[in-house]
């Protein structure tokens, strides 16, 4: 029995290793937050003191290269670190379309990013352009679409100004 524990805890250990790996960060810190990806994040000033607290990311489910991975983790802890901590606001909205403008900016348009507590979802998502994972207790889901050109087609809003002719 002890065996198997010990062996959970290894396990643990390495998953944690891949986790910073992902992020770029070597051996951060010692004990339990260590083992499950604890990254180093400066405490707020609404905080009531200046020490660091660690921000745990741990990957979900993920299709998209380790290089963006580490992209979408960095954005994240970058913007929570910057909202409100006094009263823990979290700003899900806030969060979300930051992420959803940097990739669309780095990466080409059509990325949607979910964030939240708790929510359910069921998307399609282009191949390399899916990742599900959480900071803390926020869990964020960043994912692409294809986006296929339309047909040449009228533009339509000469079609309505030809409509709105004929009407009146």
């Amino acid at each position: 029995m002890r065996e198997q524990e010990e062996g959970g805890l290894q396990a643990a250990g390495r998953r944690g290793g891949v986790v910073r790996a992902l992020l770029g960060l070597g051996a951060i810190a010692e004990g339990a937050a260590a083992a499950e990806g604890g990254v180093p994040r400066k405490a707020g000033a609404g905080d009531g003191g200046g020490e660091e607290r660690k921000a745990v990311v741990r990957v979900v489910a993920a299709d998209m290269p380790p290089a963006l991975q580490r992209h979408a983790f960095r954005c994240a802890r970058d913007e929570l670190a910057g909202m409100p901590r006094s009263p823990r606001r979290l700003e899900p909205k806030r969060l979300a379309l930051a992420l959803k403008k940097e990739f669309d900016t780095a990466y080409g348009p059509a990325w949607h990013c979910i964030v939240g507590t708790s929510f359910g979802s069921y998307v399609t998502h282009a191949r390399g352009g899916f990742l599900y994972f959480s900071v803390d207790k926020v869990y964020i889901l960043l994912f692409r679409t294809a986006v296929e050109p339309q047909p040449h087609c009228e533009d339509q809003t000469s079609k309505v100004g030809r409509y709105l002719k004929q009407v009146l």
